[in-house]
């Protein structure tokens, strides 16, 4: 083998003509050779380790990041998403990893290290995992976990302040199989007014299973301190949590006089007396004052109840709206029955509303979980914000809007259509004369693209616009020092400001037709005129190879890849090199 690579070796190095065709065909092998060794090494070379505070250094880039998992949450916004959204935290930070077609997840607490692409969009920067593998995670990785009584927590909270912590208490409310983020208190008696201690806690990702009210569980979870809200919460994950099945749930029974209050039992399993009815199609019970209360029994119980019509009975099942006819029901069914409303949804918070709002107003200690959308976009702002939120991401006919003030401080802008889950009371509002959601706590989904614009649409389509992200094409010009978007071939103009360190009016795109991105807004032309200006602007580039995707798609390379060749030099590059 030796004296073969020494020959080979030579007939390269020789300065003999005869041998020099020979030669050539000796390097071009060999830097076949070696591009394909570089290439399997590209391939198979694991990611680099990196902390979380350097992730803004491998944007678009594969990487590993090892830290500690603090919460995650399933199919976070009730789309039927095969994905989990999970927090890592390291010693430099914390990073959301959004995993697609993920595998089993460890406890609360658990080093795991996490590979996948590292996103960034308008700011917000993520991991994106794709597949099983993409979180690794060992038997020495799980945490260590502490076992407390709640009254110790209450001593000395402090103690135990992102530590993993095993409580065991009776809940407060309700959690449904599909909520993804519930907001509840495990107490220390089953009667919630008789415990002498309350641990608030967060249930995040759906348990998939019904927890009633007053179940025995024991949760497993971060302790946290709440600056905002200026207490204790344990982050817990829905499906950790073990019920008791052993323990005996205390049961409500309804009182007919008391019926403005039936909404507080929302959703939990109720005891209901009165005379059964069965002659109209919806059966009901009927109590004093010929008042009524729908019930809905199993399809195996039918028979015998029906033999019991006007008989005195107690009905037992979970209290739902129904939306068909107006009026509360108890439902044997656990709400599987035709209209029939789960409560802690979107649609039975505004159905409540529209058919008794009264019902719901009142008591600020009185908690809902509603999965709306964001109607305007809302800047960002160190005080609360009011605004409102929709029951559909655009308009549609029956679209339901209700007023909503969000908490503060926020540093960046929620925008319209965006998608969110939020921890709500609801409270009558004096000054303006209407019912308002007080936002407590709340996650954002993903922000929706931009709006696109055309100039032909006019000012009164653009007003739709106002405050939200947009594609608009054009060029940028200056005009006595104030800095336009201009369409070509008119007189049709906006003012523009762009982002700092931009792309848009470096040398490569000066004085180019091209799709810009920004926030479309207003500003005042005089005291009787408005004007459009589109702030935080820059040209489109979808990969991020500082290139614009209007000059890729005319120049033949890929708007949605830094190097669409792949031959090591970046489109911007080749570009340049070429014009």
């Amino acid at each position: 083998m030796a004296d073969a690579l020494k020959g080979m070796m030579n007939k390269i190095t020789s300065d003999d003509p005869e041998v020099r065709g020979q030669q050539l065909w000796v390097m071009f092998a060999l830097s076949l050779f070696l591009v394909a060794g570089m290439n399997w090494y590209a391939y198979i070379r694991e990611p680099d380790i990196v902390e979380v505070d350097e992730l803004v250094e491998y944007k678009n880039e594969v990487v590993k990041v090892q830290g500690t998992l603090i919460s995650w949450v399933e199919d976070p916004y009730g789309s039927g998403d095969d994905r989990i959204d999970a927090i890592i935290e390291d010693d430099t930070g914390v990073v959301e990893a959004r995993w697609f077609r993920p595998g089993q997840m460890p406890p609360i607490g658990t080093k795991v290290t996490v590979m996948g692409d590292v996103i960034e969009y308008e700011g917000r920067m993520w991991i994106q995992s794709l597949g099983a593998g993409a979180f690794e995670w060992s038997a020495r990785d799980l945490p260590t976990v502490t076992k407390l009584a709640i009254a110790d927590v209450a001593k000395e909270p402090w103690l135990y302040e992102n530590t993993t912590v095993e409580l065991t208490g009776f809940i407060g409310e309700t959690i449904t199989p599909d909520a993804t983020f519930t907001s509840a208190y495990l107490g220390d008696h089953p009667n919630y007014g008789n415990s002498d201690h309350q641990m608030h806690i967060i249930v995040r990702s759906a348990t998939h299973e019904w927890i009633e009210a007053s179940s025995k569980i024991q949760v497993r979870g971060t302790l946290q301190y709440q600056q905002r809200d200026i207490r204790w919460s344990l982050m817990v994950q829905g499906s950790e949590i073990i019920v008791d099945s052993s323990h005996n749930i205390l049961i409500t029974q309804l009182d007919w006089v008391d019926e403005a209050t039936w909404s507080y039992q929302s959703g939990q399993l109720v005891d209901m007396s009165g005379l059964l009815d069965t002659n109209s199609e919806v059966w009901s019970l009927v109590g004093p004052n010929n008042a009524r209360i729908c019930v809905i029994p199993l399809s195996s119980d039918t028979s015998s109840l029906e033999a019991q019509h006007n008989t005195l009975i107690t009905f037992r099942g979970r209290l739902t709206w129904s939306t068909s006819s107006s009026q509360w029901c108890i439902d044997a069914t656990n709400g599987e029955a035709q209209d029939m409303v789960i409560p802690q949804s979107a649609p039975s918070i505004l159905g409540l509303l529209s058919a008794d709002p009264l019902s719901l107003i009142g008591d600020e200690n009185q908690r809902y979980t509603v999965s709306a959308f964001v109607k305007y976009a809302i800047e960002p702002s160190v005080d609360d914000k009011r605004g409102f939120v929709v029951d559909a991401a655009a308009y549609t006919p029956g679209w339901t809007t209700v007023a909503a003030t969000f908490p503060g401080p926020r540093t960046s802008w929620i925008e319209a259509g965006q998608s969110i889950v939020a921890n709500i009371s609801i409270l009558w509002d004096d000054q303006d004369m209407r019912i308002r959601f007080i936002i407590h706590e709340y996650t954002l989904g993903s922000s929706p693209l931009p709006r696109t614009l055309l100039w032909d649409d006019g000012a009164i389509q653009w007003g739709y616009a106002l405050n939200q992200r947009v594609y608009l094409d054009g060029k940028a010009a200056e005009d006595d020092g104030q800095l336009y978007l201009t369409r070509e071939g008119s007189d049709l103009k906006i003012r523009l400001s762009s982002i700092s360190n931009g792309i848009g009016m470096d040398d490569v795109h000066r004085n180019q037709s091209m799709t810009w991105e920004g926030r479309l807004v207003e500003y005042e032309v005089d005291e009787v005129s408005m004007g459009f200006r589109l702030v935080d602007a820059d040209p489109l580039d979808s990969d991020g190879d500082g290139l614009a995707d209007t000059i890729e798609e005319a120049f033949g390379t890929s708007p949605f890849s830094e190097d669409s060749d792949d031959d090591g030099v970046d489109d911007r590059t080749e570009y340049e090199q070429q014009v």
